[in-house]
């Protein structure tokens, strides 16, 4: 079973609160009774949620809001409605907004998609696409780790959002196995698609706020010498180690933060036995380069899936469904939102 260090499940930690760059802004657009302008886009009216929803039974819940199954009455069509109470959100409705930002302006098969957005005085609904499987950190727990075949497509997924995300130069920050959900198939097939954008940003250069969750956080965002994009192929992974052996790689035995810091900013890796005796050679060579303290030196998401671990098994293993939508959305994606991408997301300053 995942050793529990200082796995914050369902909670976000920031350290402290310098921006390289004190440029990002975020306009105050107008607004008018019952509707509201978000980052450009008009959400529908006040009313919509009971009138084209009906809503079902609570799957999920975090400090300020909750996450109910949601039917489209003329379609049929399930969805996820995220309830979002604005009170207990106060202060830091910058998360929200990132949030919504970039999830207005994405569409890969391996992040979740943004249907709608609605609001009254008092809450915040998000109409987003329902994965029934829940999310990784609760299937970590019950089932202590994945064979190979399942681990490979899951970081073929991973990998696959990543590189969408860092082709529009937008940086995750907060990548973990509780804002990873997890798809299953008849088949027997897994996949991941990766959620929670409220610590995302645009990197228009190094940034230094020292944000994400400790187990999954890269030696530079500790280091505060400045950090890009590679911050998410540390966290993908720390991820990759744990479905293989249901451990994280830096871990303090006494739970004491500063004693995980202290061996990641080493970034000395080991595969002990007798959990990793059975691990192929190609997988522990991927987290290997995955994991490496040397920005200059760790994988691009390009890199991890071109890697061998990653391709071999994904062809053959996949879901032939998702691979095919995966195939068949990825150039158009990356082509339209590189094309209409011009927004800017205020850095995430706060501390818990």
């Amino acid at each position: 079973m995942i050793t529990p260090i200082i796995l914050t499940n369902h909670i976000t930690s920031c350290f402290s609160a310098n921006e390289a760059s004190g440029k990002s802004s975020r306009s105050s657009p107008s607004t008018s009774p019952g509707t509201r302008r978000m980052n450009g886009n008009r959400s529908v009216s006040s009313s919509t949620i009971n009138e084209k929803y009906k809503v079902g039974k609570v799957i999920g819940d975090g400090n300020f809001a909750v996450v109910k199954e949601c039917v489209e009455r003329s379609t049929g069509q399930e969805y996820a409605l995220k309830i979002i109470d604005k009170a207990r959100c106060c202060g830091k409705e910058h998360l929200i907004e990132n949030e919504v930002a970039v999830l207005r302006r994405v569409r890969h098969p391996s992040i979740i998609q943004l249907i709608e957005v609605d609001e009254t005085p008092t809450q915040l609904f998000l109409v987003m696409e329902l994965v029934k499987g829940g999310d990784l950190f609760d299937a970590i727990t019950s089932s202590t780790k994945y064979s190979e075949r399942d681990s490979s497509a899951m970081v073929f997924n991973l990998a696959g959002a990543i590189k969408y995300l860092h082709r529009m130069n937008i940086v995750h920050r907060d990548i973990k196995p509780e804002n990873l959900l997890v798809c299953e198939y008849p088949d027997g097939t897994k996949s991941l698609k990766l959620g929670d954008f409220g610590l995302a940003t645009v990197v228009e250069g190094p940034l230094y706020t020292v944000c994400g969750t400790p187990t999954y956080v890269a030696p530079e965002i500790i280091a505060e010498t400045g950090y890009g994009l590679k911050v998410d192929i540390w966290a993908a992974g720390v991820i990759t180690y744990i479905l293989l052996c249901g451990f994280p790689p830096f871990r303090s035995e006494n739970n004491v933060q500063e004693e995980l810091f202290d061996q990641i900013l080493r970034g000395k890796l080991e595969f002990p036995s007798p959990d990793w005796d059975t691990i192929s050679l190609p997988a522990k060579m991927l987290i290997s380069q995955m994991l490496q303290v040397n920005v200059d030196a760790r994988f691009t998401a390009e890199e991890v899936l071109s890697h061998p671990w990653v391709t071999v098994r994904t062809l053959r293993h996949v879901n032939t469904s998702v691979l095919q939508k995966y195939l068949g959305l990825y150039s158009v994606a990356i082509d339209t939102h590189c094309a209409s991408l011009s927004f800017s997301l205020e850095p995430v300053n706060f501390t818990d």
